[in-house]
């Protein structure tokens, strides 16, 4: 029974070193609808390539970077998937070690929302100056008030 245990246990870590292999090698990348952000990330979901299209000179930083972390998101929401799939293939669906880090990997990266077209920039409007009276001299014409419309 002990030989029976010893090769089994042999045959067990010969299985996750060969999954440990290949998700060390696995990479997701992601691209946002337009084609304009592309993103990688490794098994453990972290940020390993980004391209950015050249149009995006110019951008706010903000519109950018929501962009840019949504695709990432997008790309760890299929870690999961892809473990799983790496699991099957070396030491099955049963094994409860492995069943164990694809609840973890469920729970660090959940599914992500589908891609929001982006917002337009806030258009910015500027009200004219009421005419200039003598106790204006000192102006120098430019707007007082700026109303930044919000969606």
């Amino acid at each position: 029974m002990t030989a029976d245990w010893q090769q089994e246990l042999a045959q067990n870590a010969r299985r996750f070193a060969e999954l440990h292999d290949r998700v060390g090698r696995l990479s997701i990348t992601e691209t946002t609808a337009d084609g304009m952000i592309r993103v990688t990330v490794s098994a453990d979901g972290l940020l390993t390539d980004i391209a950015l299209h050249q149009r995006y000179q110019g951008v706010p930083m903000g519109l950018l970077s929501t962009r840019i972390m949504a695709c990432v998101r997008r790309a760890q929401a299929r870690i999961p998937e892809l473990l799983g799939q790496a699991m099957l293939a070396t030491v099955g669906a049963d094994d409860p070690a492995a069943q164990a880090m694809l609840a973890d990997s469920r729970r660090r990266f959940p599914v992500a929302p589908t891609e929001m077209a982006p917002r337009p920039a806030p258009v910015t409007r500027t009200r004219a100056p009421a005419r200039q009276s003598a106790d204006d001299a000192d102006w120098d014409g430019a707007p007082i008030m700026q109303d930044l419309e919000n969606d």
